[in-house]
């Protein structure tokens, strides 16, 4: 069974560990409930490139970009810093000088009102410059001059084509729990550059579906073939494996004048708009269904106006799930929660109608999303897995000399 799609990489990462700097967060993260609709994405037709992840080739032509609106009517002074990572997402001691062309300061001066919308926000844009290593780096932005008022985090990844994959490349049918797990099998050709010891100083991180949250981290190959300069992953065991989940669920709301799909309802009053995504019901006892999804990502377009960045407008999109009331919390999850189960994406159990509900703050377009448990073991308690769904699969090689 072959993954939906893969990616490989080579990111050098030399540097020994650091401590964290300051309270920031080395993750994806959203630090002022006024900041909304935070996309970095390679910079390219925008409808085609938003569901695409932060990687970008260190010898390509292509840039990232960051695109973010504030629910105010006013704009303000913002300003971006870069911090280099190790493979394991903690600060490098690298200085600024060391992977930047020029001083680690950077204006977002690209700034738009909404236009004809009910909710009045800002849009800003910011072409990311590109570091001259490769690596693993966080993406800071700061409020005016200080450095401490951090409004958004986001990490990115700059690589080296290095490696290559060879055609052991799967997922392994006879795996342990592979009725309910993925796990890949892969081997890695490195015959085009010289690895020193390579079973000690290469590791590899996996993402299913360009989530962190759940990624296997540090693997170490199980098998090196140095005569013919390849790498063996097979590695069994639950620690190795991901949950299989089951396909997207999906709504579209690139309309407000008519229902997309699995919209209920739009409502328009006073200054706001609210609308309601169909009622949901779980799936882990049903049969695998094909989804037309973007596997849990989101993209911003309008099937009405011509320049989605500032003319769509925003909703009060309310989510119900039909269910008993579980043990364990139920969360909304998907690229626009960025993958986080906290009191912001927690569902509230309405026990007169005997489902949860959840109501986001979320910008004209169409989404991915799911209803995840609590617990790691059980998250996929309500969606169910099933073996046969097609996640996306990242892997990402590092190498330490």
């Amino acid at each position: 069974m072959k993954p939906y799609i893969t990616l490989t990489l080579l990111l050098l990462n030399t540097i020994s560990f650091a401590q964290p700097k300051g309270d920031i967060e080395y993750r994806d993260m959203v630090y002022d409930d006024h900041i909304k609709t935070v996309q970095l994405y390679p910079f390219a037709e925008p409808v085609a490139a938003q569901t695409a992840g932060p990687i970008i080739s260190l010898r390509g032509n292509r840039h990232l970009i960051l695109e973010f609106d504030e629910l105010f009517n006013d704009i303000y002074d913002y300003r971006a810093k870069i911090i280099h990572c190790n493979a394991k997402w903690q600060p490098s001691d690298l200085s600024p000088l060391q992977y930047l062309k020029e001083y680690n300061e950077y204006n977002i001066t690209d700034a738009e009102y909404s236009f004809g919308t009910l909710t009045e926000y800002v849009h800003y844009k910011f072409i990311v410059p590109k570091p001259i290593i490769s690596g693993n780096y966080l993406l800071v932005v700061y409020a005016g001059g200080d450095e401490e008022d951090v409004i958004i985090t986001r990490r990115f990844m700059v690589f080296e084509q290095w490696v290559s994959f060879t055609d052991k490349l799967q997922i392994m049918r006879n795996a342990p729990y592979s009725l309910t797990r993925q796990q890949l099998q892969f081997s890695i050709d490195y015959r085009n550059v010289d690895l020193v010891n390579p079973m000690e100083y290469v590791s590899v991180n996996i993402l299913q579906n360009q989530r962190w949250d759940n990624a296997k981290m540090d693997l170490k190959p199980s098998f090196a073939r140095e005569s013919q300069r390849i790498l063996e992953y097979n590695q069994y065991g639950e620690e190795n494996s991901f949950l299989a989940g089951n396909e997207f669920r999906y709504f579209d709301i690139r309309s407000l004048k008519y229902f997309g799909f699995h919209v209920g309802n739009v409502s328009f009053k006073k200054d706001k708009i609210f609308a309601w995504v169909e009622t949901d019901k779980p799936r882990a006892g049903l049969a695998y269904s094909i989804e037309n999804n973007i596997k849990g990502q989101y993209f911003i377009e309008n099937l009405e106006r011509k320049i989605p960045d500032i003319e769509n407008d925003y909703a009060l999109v309310t989510f119900t799930l039909a269910s008993e009331k579980l043990n364990e919390p139920v969360y909304l999850s998907g690229k626009f929660t960025d993958w986080r189960h906290d009191t912001n994406t927690r569902m509230q159990y309405n026990e007169h109608t005997a489902q949860y509900e959840g109501t986001y703050v979320l910008k004209q377009g169409q989404y991915d999303y799911q209803y995840f448990v609590g617990t790691a073991k059980k998250e996929n308690e309500i969606e169910g897995n099933k073996r046969e769904t097609k996640n996306r699969y990242d892997i990402l090689v590092y190498y330490r000399s």
